[in-house]
């Protein structure tokens, strides 16, 4: 029967030691799979050594939404007055306080090489510092930037310059859209993250400036921005985020989101409480790179679900543990005492 006891001991210990084996474990791949994605971290990246806390902001916007290009300079505007009315200014005129970029998700288009050959790639208007919050790997030559004298630049994939031109060393040679000549900035690499190629796909993509692309009478001036993206200082919880929603209060049917911080513990939290939202479509049509983090925070949601199940043992176990404890030290205490009770007795009736 001792045996049989010391065997069940024996058990309970090792099965509550491999739970928190396992949670340790979990807690490593969650952590490492939180600092996958680069374009999830601009704000860390902005903030460097600064002592300013910064936050990385994106707004997604629903089809029927009205906000364009046209509402970029004004936004601007109001941005700096926000932060200049909370007493947050750039340390000199040459340093720049806060940044943020624009995108529009387009439809496949035709291109042609200079060989000849022809690829259809999936389209993506870009504006502002889009290649300073969206850093791919670079296979060949450089981004193009919003400062550009002539805006007939783009970025392709390695996939489309592959089918185009048999090679990925193409960064200076053209191209034709819509029988227009562009010119090859660079060429990036698809990330290989398991999400990034999930959320990414196998058709090749291609980036141009919303001036070329309104040069190429694909989008019209009035297109609506399917994705604002900034990154804004935060010196107290949901400031940046709260600067977002203040001046974007013109903009309607939008979802505004603060991705520092998303794969926090808390931001597990957050999204396992609202894991419904990350699986059930919406009418926002999401660029590659945030069903990437979508996947990410369904993925370490998911395991943090699974270390909260493998530490109920350990901590009932814990829980018993102390209560076998304080039994013990109980009756040992009872037990002292009744002793020392029989001794003053005995001691008396001598």
């Amino acid at each position: 029967m001792k045996k049989k006891l010391q065997k069940r001991q024996i058990f309970r210990f090792f099965s509550a030691l491999l739970c928190l084996v396992l949670v340790l474990v979990l807690t490593c791949v969650s952590n490492m799979l939180s600092g996958l994605l680069y374009s999830q971290q601009a704000g860390e990246r902005w903030q460097g050594d600064s002592d300013t806390r910064f936050a990385q902001i994106s707004v997604f916007f629903r089809q029927d939404s009205d906000f364009t290009i046209n509402h970029i300079d004004s936004l601007h505007e109001s941005i700096e007055s926000y932060l200049t009315s909370a007493s947050l200014e750039a340390s000199s005129d040459s340093a720049r306080l806060w940044y943020d970029c624009y995108s529009t998700q387009g439809g496949q288009i035709s291109i042609t090489g200079t060989r000849k050959n022809s690829a259809k790639a999936l389209v993506t208007a870009v504006g502002g510092d889009f290649f300073t919050m969206h850093t791919p790997e670079l296979a060949d030559g450089s981004y193009f930037q919003d400062s550009d004298i002539m805006q007939d630049r783009v970025v392709i994939d390695t996939t489309l310059a592959w089918q185009l031109f048999g090679s990925s060393q193409v960064a200076g040679m053209e191209l034709k859209i819509n029988q227009k000549t562009c010119l090859i900035s660079g060429v990036i690499k698809p990330e290989t993250d398991y999400a990034s190629k999930t959320a990414y796909g196998d058709t090749p993509r291609i980036y141009m400036s919303y001036v070329l692309y309104q040069e190429l009478n694909i989008l019209d001036s009035n297109i609506q921005i399917d994705c604002y993206e900034s990154v804004l200082p935060n010196p107290v919880k949901n400031f940046a985020k709260n600067t977002i929603s203040e001046t974007m209060d013109f903009a309607t049917n939008m979802t505004i989101l603060q991705n520092t911080g998303r794969y926090s513990l808390s931001g597990r939290f957050e999204n396992l409480k609202h894991i419904r939202n990350l699986v059930v479509a919406e009418t926002v049509t999401y660029p590659y790179w945030e069903n990437s983090a979508r996947i990410i925070c369904f993925d370490t949601a998911m395991l943090l679900f699974l270390m909260i199940l493998f530490l109920i043992y350990p901590v009932i176990y814990f829980i018993w543990l102390c209560w076998k404890g304080y039994c013990f030290i109980d009756k040992t205490i009872w037990q002292k005492r009744q002793a020392y009770k029989n001794r003053y007795r005995s001691q008396i009736q001598s």
